[in-house]
């Protein structure tokens, strides 16, 4: 019989590459993730990750086991989560989810998570991660996650990739015109570090054309030849191109992708449960995605 705690920990290794962050990742030592793993290959007899001093693979024989292990925790999560089925209604959790996140992935964690935990109902909201992060600070919101240029110490940053300028792959900009902008509207963190950018840079001629409530109206000015936006990597189609920072228009810094919680929840226990998903998610969201966004 397969160790359910055994599992849990292959299964956080394989997503994380590491020992180490899967350590973090499940609030245990070092030494007791790698002993799990150790006593799982003794009772399958073989060894499933090949180990070198810098990279840490599955072994085909882990590879064959990872599927089963996901699809067992999965189901005695369901198990367990039925037949415990709460008698008073499901906490409420409140998630803020910023404008350009990549939230494909998210999403998806979101329904996993709603599978497992029937017990917690989790309401979404999608804005500007400035006024998301505010209503985590005034407990309208028990978390958010975002995207913001400057990370205050209450955040969790996830990754950080470069901010671009970004516009139409066919289209040509007037070179004797100002250079036509097209941001969020205001309180925005990429549009006022573009525009202190633009400030400090002094010598580009420029004009705020569009003025969006969200990033899809930002993506198609830019696609059309309309204007120049302000993304990340993992949020340009490939209908857009970056333009080269100190071409005529100054370098922008990084932004970070962030997780914010809300102080004394009412609910710690399915919060943290969240947040340890969403996490999770974005883990292995990153590993399959890592060449676009180390771009």
């Amino acid at each position: 019989m397969l160790d359910s705690q055994q599992l849990r920990a292959f299964v956080s290794v394989a997503d994380h590459g590491s020992v180490t962050r899967a350590a973090d990742a499940m609030h245990l030592t070092q030494s007791a993730v790698s002993a799990q793993i150790r006593r799982l290959e003794e009772q399958l007899g073989c060894r499933v990750f090949d180990r070198t001093t810098r990279s840490l693979q599955l072994t085909a024989q882990g590879s064959v086991l990872l599927s089963y292990a996901r699809s067992i925790l999965k189901l005695q999560q369901q198990a367990v989560s039925r037949l415990a089925a709460p008698r008073h209604a499901p906490a409420t959790l409140r998630l803020g989810c910023s404008e350009g996140f990549p939230s494909e992935w998210l999403f998806a964690a979101l329904a996993g998570f709603r599978q497992r935990r029937p017990d917690v109902h989790v309401e979404i909201s999608c804005g500007i991660s400035t006024a998301l992060a505010k209503q985590v600070r005034q407990h309208s919101l028990d978390l958010m996650v975002g995207t913001v240029c400057d990370a205050g110490s209450d955040t969790e940053t996830l990754w950080m990739e470069p901010l671009v300028w970004a516009f139409s792959a066919k289209a040509l900009l007037d070179p004797e015109a100002p250079v036509p902008l097209a941001f969020l509207s205001e309180p925005c963190p990429f549009r006022e570090t573009a525009l202190a950018s633009l400030a400090g840079h002094g010598t580009t001629h420029w004009q705020i054309v569009l003025t969006a409530q969200g990033s899809s109206a930002l993506v198609a000015a830019a696609a059309a030849g309309l204007a120049i936006t302000v993304l990340t990597p993992s949020g340009m189609p490939p209908i857009l191109r970056s333009i080269p920072p100190g071409s005529f228009l100054p370098p922008l810094p990084p932004a970070r992708f962030v997780i914010q919680r809300a102080e004394g929840s009412s609910a710690p226990e399915p919060l943290a449960a969240l947040v340890d998903e969403v996490r999770e998610a974005c883990f292995r969201w990153r590993g399959a995605h890592a060449g676009a966004l180390d771009a």
